[in-house]
């Protein structure tokens, strides 16, 4: 599944809400514990949680043992009538609390430090690992994202639980303050296009969340198409090529992804017959006889071939998703 962030300090936040949910994007996360949060946020939060519930929202809350000082409220199960049915637990909370906050939520735990002996005392006091969620941290500050070798062991963990798993992508565009360096699970997603990166955790995880609030450049079109229909978008330079669905052949080549349907009977004569790079589009020329018109995008660097045209290429940017691409893949290029 696809969700969005909001927070609510954000001026943004109804019209977020409103975008995502007319996507059919139908899940939400909010914190209710960051300290930089100021304001009258009781207030503020059941309008958004009113609104997000009109549009058939289902929000889940990070939450923390100060939540309910910032807040001003009594107990965590005050936040179910005001819309939250999910939470996710900080680090602090003891077992009992966890076990008695499963019998009104939908419960999150920690996926980002839960160690397995943690993990087993909570479903050994009785909780269903089928009704839990593996939800990663995201990370504000530089440097402090997660290792992906690490971030594959914890899955691993929650896998043989049956747990599913979410994490969260840097969104696209606007960043969250203060620190605005984007909220990633991966610190290598930090400065990777977002959406590449959301491919690559869809690929991994259950549930991926734009950490951030912007969601710009069609972020949520395009992972809601990839989630839904199975359809990779890629942005490409061309002056030959025309926008629209491609399928990639079944067959797995070791230099290049051939596009299927793409040969033609009419002439294509040789033109820019040169060295071809990671990225590079191509076409068949009539040199190469029956497979004249054939379109490929290459995997690697080619050297030049008298038989094949360069007639554009991968813009840098969506190069990571070429690693991506499966078998029969749908792509879906967009000229620039």
């Amino acid at each position: 599944m696809i969700g969005i962030s909001f927070y609510l300090q954000d001026p943004h936040a109804e019209t977020q809400i409103i975008h995502a949910a007319n996507l059919g994007v139908k899940r939400a996360f909010t914190s209710l514990h960051i300290p930089e949060e100021k304001g009258d946020l009781v207030k503020r939060m059941i309008r958004l949680l009113k609104l997000a519930e009109d549009y058939g929202m289902e929000i889940h809350a990070d939450v923390s043992l100060n939540t309910l000082d910032h807040l001003g409220i009594n107990k965590f199960t005050d936040l179910w009538p005001l819309g939250i049915k999910g939470i996710r637990l900080d680090d602090g909370f003891d077992k009992e609390t966890v076990i008695s906050l499963s019998k009104v939520f939908s419960l999150s735990l920690n996926a980002s430090t839960l160690n397995e002996d943690e993990l087993l005392a909570v479903v050994g006091g009785g909780v269903e690992p089928e009704s839990l969620i593996a939800w990663h941290n995201f990370y504000p500050r530089p440097e402090t994202g997660l290792e992906e070798e690490f971030f594959h062991e914890q899955n691993k963990m929650f896998k043989k639980y049956g747990i599913p798993i979410f994490a969260f992508i840097p969104g696209a565009g606007s960043k969250r303050g203060p620190l605005h360096e984007g909220l990633p699970t991966l610190e290598k997603h930090r400065l990777m296009n977002p959406y590449a990166a959301g491919i690559e955790l869809i690929q991994h995880v259950e549930g991926v969340y734009v950490g951030d609030q912007g969601t710009e450049d069609n972020l949520l079109e395009n992972l809601t198409a990839y989630k839904n229909l199975n359809i990779l978008t890629i942005r490409v330079e061309s002056r030959l090529l025309q926008s629209g669905q491609y399928k990639l052949r079944p067959d797995v080549s070791q230099d290049v992804f051939r596009l299927q349907n793409t040969r033609v009977t009419a002439n294509v004569e040789p033109s820019n017959t040169a060295a071809r790079s990671l990225g590079s589009i191509t076409m068949d020329n009539d040199a190469y006889g029956r497979y004249r018109g054939e379109v490929q995008i290459c995997k690697r660097d080619l050297g030049a071939n008298h038989r094949v045209n360069v007639i554009g290429r991968v813009i840098e940017e969506d190069i990571p998703l070429l690693s991506l691409l499966k078998p029969g893949q749908t792509i879906k290029l967009i000229i620039e």
